[in-house]
Formats: C-alpha cells, sequence, structure tokens
C-alpha cells in the first residue's frame, strides 16, 4: 500500500541551516528504518536501483543556501513508503515515537504527523489495486490528458548526462521502473514506447531550479505544471497511463526522489495552481 506522511517539523532552537537539507533528511529517515531494520536499511542503502521510499527537502526553507530558522514556525518533511515492510515500521513514526530529527546538526521537533489528506493535501495512501482500476475495472471512459505539477524539480539521467525536461517517454518510463518494482500487478515494458510515439505535451508552464548537491555542484530541475495528452484513441495504453499519472503522487519522477527531487502529484482536471514558485518546491501548497 504506498503511503505519503507529511511530518510537521519545529526546530528546537533558532539558528542558520542549509538551504537544502534533502540528504540530511533521507539519512535521518534511514535511521528511522535501521532501528526497526538493519537489514532493510542496508539494503535500501546500497540497492543502486529503485528505493521504495522516497524523501523530500524540508518544506517551507526558501531557496537560498543558508536559511536562518525559526523555532515558532511549522516546516513540513515529506516521506512516502512503496513497500509493505516500510508501511509497518512507519506505524511507529508518531510524533511520540521520533521524538526529535538530527538534519545535519540540528534538531528539529516532530510536532505532528498527517497521513491522510484531509490533514494535509500532499499526504494518503493507496492500495496498488486500487491505483490500477483503469486497467482492472475497464470503466467506460479513459482519461487522455494528464497535468502533473512537479513541486520540485524533477531531471532525468540520459546517457550519462542530466536532461531537466520531462518529456512524455522519460516521466512514464520513470513511472513504469518504479510501478514494476513495487506492485505484484506489473505493467508491460511497451508502455514507455507509447509514451514516446503517442503521448505528446500540449501545455506546460515549467521552468528550470538548480539544487545544490552535495559536492557543491548544480543540478538542474524542472519545476511547474505540464499537461500530457494521449494522440491515439487505444483504450489499454491510455490506461496504463493514467494508472502511472496516479502513480506519480507516491512515486515521486525522474532520479533523485530519496533527496528531494520529482515530488509530483496529478491534477483534477480543469484545476491549475501556481508553479512551485522561487522555493524550488519546499512550500508545501494546497
Amino acid at each position: 500500500m504506498p503511503q505519503a506522511i507529511v511530518f510537521t517539523l519545529r526546530p528546537t532552537a533558532a539558528g542558520n541551516v542549509p538551504g537544502n537539507l534533502s540528504r540530511a533528511a533521507h539519512a535521518a529517515i534511514l535511521r528511522l528504518i535501521q532501528a526497526a531494520d538493519s537489514t532493510l536499511a542496508a539494503q535500501i542503502h546500497d540497492d543502486e536501483g529503485r528505493k521504495p521510499l522516497t524523501v523530500s527537502n524540508v518544506w517551507g526553507l526558501g531557496s537560498k543556501l543558508s536559511v536562518a530558522v525559526d523555532p515558532a514556525r511549522d516546516y513540513h518533511l515529506r516521506v512516502t513508503l512503496l513497500s509493505n515492510d516500510l508501511e509497518q515500521i512507519a506505524a511507529g513514526w508518531t510524533p511520540e515515537g521520533i521524538g526529535e530529527l538530527d538534519l545535519g546538526g540540528q534538531q528539529w521537533r516532530v510536532v505532528a504527523r498527517a497521513t491522510a489528506a484531509v490533514e494535509h493535501p500532499w499526504a494518503g495512501s493507496a492500495t496498488y489495486q486500487h491505483l490500477a482500476l483503469p486497467l482492472l475495472s475497464r470503466p467506460d471512459h479513459v482519461a487522455n490528458a494528464w497535468t502533473l505539477e512537479f513541486a520540485s524539480p524533477v531531471t532525468f539521467r540520459q546517457r550519462g548526462l542530466t536532461m531537466p525536461l520531462p518529456l512524455p517517454d522519460l516521466v512514464f518510463g520513470s513511472l513504469l521502473e518504479q510501478w514494476n518494482a513495487s506492485s505484484e500487478l506489473a505493467l508491460p515494458d511497451e508502455v514507455r514506447r507509447y509514451a514516446a510515439e503517442c503521448v505528446a505535451i500540449s501545455r506546460y508552464d515549467l521552468r528550470s531550479a538548480a539544487v545544490p548537491t552535495s559536492g557543491g555542484a548544480l543540478q538542474i530541475g524542472a519545476v511547474g505544471q505540464c499537461t500530457y495528452r494521449a494522440v491515439t484513441g487505444d483504450r489499454y495504453w491510455r490506461a496504463c497511463i493514467e494508472v502511472l499519472a496516479g502513480f506519480a503522487f507516491y512515486s515521486g519522477v525522474g532520479a533523485g526522489t530519496t533527496r528531494g527531487f520529482g515530488q509530483t502529484r496529478l491534477l483534477p482536471k480543469r484545476t491549475t495552481t501556481q508553479p512551485a514558485g522561487n522555493d524550488h518546491g519546499n512550500a508545501l501548497r494546497d
């Protein structure tokens, strides 16, 4: 059962922190996993393939290299889990159970946890069977257009290079890989080819965003919204895209999803929001 948890954090003391704490946040979540299952934590750390979780940056820091944090202000950290083992471990991740998180030497107190959309729009859960309903239930109508919001920079690795543009084959190819690595309801590899040949970008509101890496270099990604439209009427392949578009909320898109990149959600039809702005996706939005 994929699950998205949004933690509300407050620093225990005022101070300056790096504007990007995504690697520290990932390390903190791994420590929580290790405390419950050291073997699973080591497997997640060492595995070079798709990871069964995503971890955001601390949302609310802004885009500066160094940020002053306020103990009276709420910040947020979003974690998504894609396996039953992690979901069971995360049942104990309550504010009382966690207490404080060490993010790069700064202590942050966990003051709340949201696990449902009524508590926070970026929280929620779903079964893989529910996400696959466009294929399993064969409804009369299947969408032919999908608008994805990239709330933090989305980027891809292609032929050893960084590709910061969310092209259809890269977006849905990434989602396909994660879906097949996580779900027992496998989708065919031909979905990637369908996305490349039969899915077009019909409109977009994107901008580039640069995020510093651990070595000091900048990694470029795109934030904002992009609408993808099927140019053929084949119901089956459109249903596959529909499944993956809904899955994006939990899996993220592209490279670096365990360190803040690719936080994504499918927007309802005729609904738009402002692009992520100058915060590089650090501010959670309704």
